[in-house]
């Protein structure tokens, strides 16, 4: 049976009274000291009343993070077992660049998405059964996030192999992360290989490009790769579409990539962009 969740989630006016009275406490017991003899009982006793209500406070501190803790990870299995993680990947690679013209916008590392969006997100999954706060759908995303950047940190600086053949596809499309990231792009993954025909998401000023990685090793690259790719340029809102190979493409693609404005980037020039942006060497 799916697990739910049906209460919206409150304000935080209990943990900033929390934080407030933490402060009043402490400043309770410095003024305490400085005006009352150090032998006095009564300041002795007022320090001790401040030191319990400083302990009590913070105790329950303690149990509202870890209630806060509770409830995210609740929300991230109901999350799961609902089926919408792909929701929020889709938000995150769609508008995580912060290409709409909106000044109210959440950000995370490289990520800038607006709120309105993410409000959204927020009746959409309430309409599925989980209710939540804008605030609490903005952790949810920066765990969504802080995972993709993390696996790309980790796989990325774990390959020291520069050899096309010795690479899986997956480590392809980290490396041509790494090569716009370091041409100064910001640079998301789609999530799914071949999602929508897209795999990459490059963005630089008003230039938004989608790259299409086709990780071939024996065989050229035909007209399909260019037609998924012109396709996905209107999908994921691009005003730009790159198919980029460590092999070589066809004439036909060659022909239809010229009528469709896709750009092609095949293995030499690849090669010569990554000596130039990475200064790494590549077989």
């Amino acid at each position: 049976m799916r697990r739910h969740y049906k209460k919206s989630y409150k304000n935080n006016e209990k943990d900033e009274g929390a934080r407030i009275a933490t402060v009043f406490a402490f400043f309770y017991a410095v003024i305490i000291i400085y005006n009352f003899p150090s032998n006095s009982i009564i300041s002795w006793i007022m320090i001790l009343v401040a030191a319990i209500v400083f302990i009590f406070i913070l105790l329950v501190q303690i149990n509202t993070i870890e209630k806060k803790k509770k409830r995210k990870n609740d929300i991230l299995n109901s999350i799961k077992e609902a089926n919408l993680e792909e929701n929020i990947n889709s938000l995150i690679t769609r508008f995580g660049l912060g290409q709409e013209k909106d000044a109210n916008v959440w950000t995370r590392r490289n990520y800038k998405i607006s709120w309105n969006r993410i409000n959204d997100l927020v009746t959409f999954f309430k309409e599925k059964g989980i209710a939540l706060s804008s605030k609490e759908m903005g952790s949810i995303l920066a765990e969504y996030i802080d995972k993709r950047e993390y696996d790309l940190t980790i796989n990325s600086i774990a390959s020291k192999n520069n050899s096309f053949s010795k690479i899986k596809w997956d480590d392809f499309e980290r490396l041509l992360y790494r090569l716009y990231e370091a041409m100064g792009y910001s640079v998301q993954l789609t999530g799914k290989t071949g999602d929508q025909g897209g795999d990459l998401i490059a963005t630089k000023g008003q230039e938004r490009i989608l790259i299409q990685a086709k990780f071939y090793k024996d065989w050229s690259v035909g007209n399909k790769a260019v037609q998924e790719a012109a396709a996905a340029k209107n999908h994921y809102d691009c005003n730009k579409a790159i198919v980029i190979t460590t092999s070589v493409f066809t004439r036909e693609a060659t022909e239809l990539a010229k009528t469709n404005n896709v750009e092609l980037i095949q293995k030499d020039l690849l090669q010569q962009m990554l000596i130039d942006s990475l200064e790494e060497s590549w077989s």
